[in-house]
């Protein structure tokens, strides 16, 4: 049942990224409202607002999806062997 469910839960955890503030996971206070900070100061938008965007890319795409997919693999492999 874990193989067959992982791949859905990789895709929430993706969602909980997105929706979440990354308190605990970045040591940041809520990298949104610090980007909204920045661009009451500067009102620089696209500056602002795409490095929130490549913070939130980097996490899901070179984090997130690699271990769900390492862990896809092992467990599909000890499934094969019992």
């Amino acid at each position: 049942a874990l193989v067959i469910m992982l791949p859905a839960w990789g895709n929430l955890l993706i969602e909980l990224l997105k929706g979440t503030a990354l308190v605990g996971l970045i040591s940041v206070t809520d990298l949104m409202f610090q980007s909204r900070q920045i661009y009451s100061l500067s009102y620089a938008a696209i500056q602002t607002f795409g490095t929130v965007l490549v913070i939130y890319y980097v996490l899901a795409r070179l984090v997130i999806t690699p271990l769900m997919r390492q862990l896809e693999t092992k467990l599909s492999r000890n499934l094969k062997r019992s």
